[in-house]
């Protein structure tokens, strides 16, 4: 059987879409719309007719996808101009595979009278080499005159995403990498014979479980900053729960050579709430108190029911400065050099947008410093109170 060849949805790269009514359009819309509206968006935008064909567009888009002749650019649907791979062999929305294109959809969105946001993976034909991109695009329906119009922006996340998908990678393997130095050392402390042997077995132990705990952590705020956290309820005994965490830090290097005793005072309760979440809320607290602390200092945990609510406070003997108070939950802040300041946010985040609590502190030369968490007893008690603003005495 002689195979029948598809041509008619194969576009002619020779005919010159810019018709004379594109133009028309085209100087409506300018007339319309100042040139300079569209064109002071700094992310590549465009403006679709409802033939999906470019009428309009601004400077970053020539410069994002390297043409600057208007004959080329007006009258091209967009996967043409991006040069996508699905559009060499059919017109822009013809193939199959676009059917799930995020900037398609978002079209069809917007032509409906809605604005729409999704994303778009898109491989695309550069100089007859494969490139991958990523957009974020938006796309709002526009007035014009008495047409409809689709206004398009778009955003290379391609970066971003790439970032993200490595650092996942990454942080999988070398927690897998962790966990078998943490069992070769379990395996060696069971079979050392000389005290010393034991010791440094100990130290791989302990070393490779604070390493674990801190990819864990990692991982965990990652999720909560890219908004797929999802949350995971159960009962916690708070005493144990305290206390695990008290133990933790009381053995780990992190105190030694400061002498710093961690000591606990908690009531009998438990809450439901996740688990993994209030683990880093507490640890970080109690971390950056051991930080804080000088030698021979001590670090004081409270916790108790309160007012149908759980309350927990991590305590140390030392003050904020009120230039330190001011910006103490704020993203990379950190009186403790440049890479970090993501403790004491992350706290805040965790806490107010996670487990619908709240978080503060107060600090004076005479009572040290004093954080609070504050959080329902069960997560139907989710309504978020009034957050309290810290109390400096210095």
């Amino acid at each position: 059987m002689k195979e029948v060849s598809n041509t008619q949805n194969i576009p002619d790269n020779n005919h010159n879409p810019c018709t004379p009514e594109i133009m028309a359009q085209h100087s409506r819309i300018n007339s319309e719309l100042a040139s300079e509206f569209i064109d002071s968006v700094p992310s590549p935008c465009f403006i679709l007719n409802r033939d999906r064909r470019i009428v309009s567009y601004n400077t970053a888009l020539t410069e994002a996808v390297g043409e600057k002749d208007v004959n080329m650019i007006l009258g091209r649907h967009p996967g043409d101009l991006l040069r996508c791979c699905n559009s060499q062999k059919n017109y822009c929305g013809d193939s199959p595979s676009c059917l799930q294109c995020g900037a398609l959809q978002a079209i069809q969105t917007a032509m409906t009278g809605q604005k729409s946001e999704e994303e778009c993976m898109l491989l695309a034909n550069v100089d007859n080499k494969v490139k991958a991109y990523t957009f974020r695009v938006n796309a709002s329906p526009i007035d014009i005159g008495e047409e409809q119009y689709y206004i398009i922006h778009l955003a290379d996340i391609s970066d971003k995403k790439h970032k993200e998908m490595m650092e996942r990678v990454f942080l999988h393997d070398l927690l897998n990498a962790i966990n078998g130095i943490a069992n070769a050392g379990t395996l060696l402390r069971s079979e050392a014979v000389r005290p010393e042997q034991q010791e440094l077995a100990e130290m791989i132990v302990e070393r490779s479980h604070y390493m674990a705990n801190e990819i864990n952590a990692h991982r965990l705020f990652l999720s909560a900053e890219t908004k797929k956290l999802e949350l995971y309820n159960e009962p916690v005994d708070v005493v144990q729960f305290i206390e695990s965490i008290c133990t933790f830090y009381n053995t780990s290097q992190l105190g030694k050579g400061k002498n710093v005793s961690i000591n606990s005072k908690v009531s009998k309760f438990s809450l439901t709430t996740d688990k993994r979440i209030l683990y880093r809320i507490i640890e970080n607290l109690v971390k950056n108190a051991v930080e804080a602390s000088l030698p021979n200092g001590s670090i004081k945990v409270e916790a108790c029911e309160k007012n149908g609510r759980a309350l927990f406070t991590i305590s140390n003997q030392g003050s904020l400065p009120m230039t330190v108070a001011h910006q103490i939950f704020k993203r990379s802040f950190s009186t403790k050099g440049s890479g970090r300041g993501l403790g004491t946010y992350s706290v805040k985040m965790f806490t107010e947008n996670y487990l619908r609590g709240r978080v503060w502190f107060d600090s004076s030369l005479e009572d040290g410093t004093n954080f609070y968490v504050e959080l329902p007893l069960t997560p139907s008690d989710n309504k978020l109170t009034q957050n309290i603003c810290p109390r400096v005495n210095n």
